[in-house]
């Protein structure tokens, strides 16, 4: 009899969406870049910048996407990946460039800063996954099953403890750098593979408490040798929770206009735009009010250019590309795809929500880019990865649609 073959075909809406939101980005960031590009020698700075990185990471993105998602399950490439990471981490925090307080790049040449934390949060999902999936694997084939007798911490230790510890040795590097906000992408990111790995809720509840008891006796032993060190470290991080509970109506907190300015300005910025917005390129606060408007508070300086209207259009959009992302994870054939397709979809929404929730002040501030239309180099390029990841599980990873589950 005759096999017949199973034919893969790529994601064409997913592709198409992609394209249509790093495009939009590529306009956002020419409206809004403007003048911080102009202090630098020209008005298309950080445009052709971002230009070359969108391309870059396109490419990287299409690549990946047609690639059979088995390729990552072997072994060597997610142990690889997490090495890797682990080593660029560590590398940052001995010989990293300090800049404003922080070190979190690595300078390449003199014109290009390199960040190494964009890396990490790929190779976790990725080491997560391929773990998973190695020791479902190595249980099929009789090892790793133990007798009754302390089998359940056993299971906990292999199914949640070992990976999660793994995870959170370098996340930990990431803190100290610090990065605050990357940590809490990172833990939130393995966080949702681990849900979506397929352990049972014994092991859960087991390595979850183990995880969290020494995560915090070890929090605070280091907290309270090191408090005055620590204390100032994270100065800046005190003083975005003392803005925010000010801002919030605490009476208690006393925090002056300057250092509430980028906030306030931010915010006049989102509000002033209205309806339908002042037009764009006719935004004002993009001429040095609200600054770095390029990054962390680019969706305030768009949506006062565009107005409600724009800032919905755009919302919208992001919403189309989860619930195209959620469509693969459910259809995921295997728990490696399903871990891939989750901790790459929630990297994503994540720093999504993280932005605009920012630029709302349901938040503090966090320092984080909108996906796919702040200006970074670094970013824009594993963004794009990630999203390949996704379309590579949707194209080689997924069941027909209409077909029930997957395997397990």
């Amino acid at each position: 009899m005759t096999e017949v073959r199973k034919v893969r075909r790529s994601n064409i809406p997913m592709i198409l969406m992609i394209f249509a939101v790093v495009v939009f980005g590529i306009i956002i960031l020419y409206s809004v870049s403007g003048p911080q590009g102009y202090a630098k020698g020209s008005s298309m700075f950080y445009v052709s910048k971002q230009i070359w990185f969108t391309v870059a990471g396109l490419i990287m993105c299409l690549v990946i996407s047609f690639m059979p998602i088995n390729f990552f399950k072997n072994p060597m490439i997610w142990g690889t990946a997490y090495v890797a990471g682990f080593l660029l981490i560590v590398y940052t925090a001995l010989f990293g460039t300090d800049l404003n307080g922080a070190q979190r790049w690595i300078s390449i040449g003199s014109d290009f800063m390199f960040q190494p934390s964009e890396v990490v949060k790929i190779s976790t999902v990725l080491s997560l996954a391929g773990y998973r999936s190695w020791i479902s694997d190595m249980r099929k084939k009789g090892k790793f099953k133990y007798s009754s007798k302390n089998r359940r911490l056993k299971d906990a230790f292999f199914d949640f403890i070992l990976p999660v510890a793994a995870a959170l040795i370098v996340d930990i590097f990431i803190l100290a750098q610090p990065h605050l906000s990357c940590f809490l992408i990172v833990g939130f990111v393995t966080f949702m593979c681990m849900i979506n790995s397929g352990i049972s809720w014994k092991s859960w509840v087991i390595g979850g408490g183990v995880v969290l008891v020494f995560a915090i006796a070890a929090g605070l032993i280091f907290y309270l040798a090191n408090m005055e060190k620590v204390n100032a470290r994270f100065a800046h991080v005190f003083q975005r929770l003392d803005i925010y509970a000010a801002q919030s109506g605490d009476e208690s907190i006393e925090i002056s206009k300057d250092e509430s300015r980028q906030v306030d300005n931010a915010h006049n910025a989102l509000g002033s735009g209205g309806l339908w917005g002042r037009g764009l390129g006719n935004s004002r606060a993009k001429y040095n009010y609200v600054s770095e408007a390029q990054n962390d508070y680019i969706f305030s300086i768009y949506v006062e250019e565009t107005g409600f209207v724009g800032g919905a259009l755009l919302i919208l959009m992001y919403m189309i590309m989860f619930a195209m992302c959620f469509m693969v994870i459910l259809r995921a054939d295997s728990v490696f795809s399903r871990m891939i397709a989750t901790g790459c979809t929630s990297l994503i929404m994540i720093q999504v929500l993280f932005n605009i929730a920012v630029e709302l002040q349901v938040l503090p501030s966090t320092g984080v880019t909108l996906p796919f239309v702040s200006y970074g180099g670094t970013a824009q390029v594993f963004l794009l990865i990630a999203y390949g990841m996704i379309l590579c599980v949707s194209r080689s990873g997924t069941v027909p649609a209409g077909s029930r589950g997957g395997k397990r």
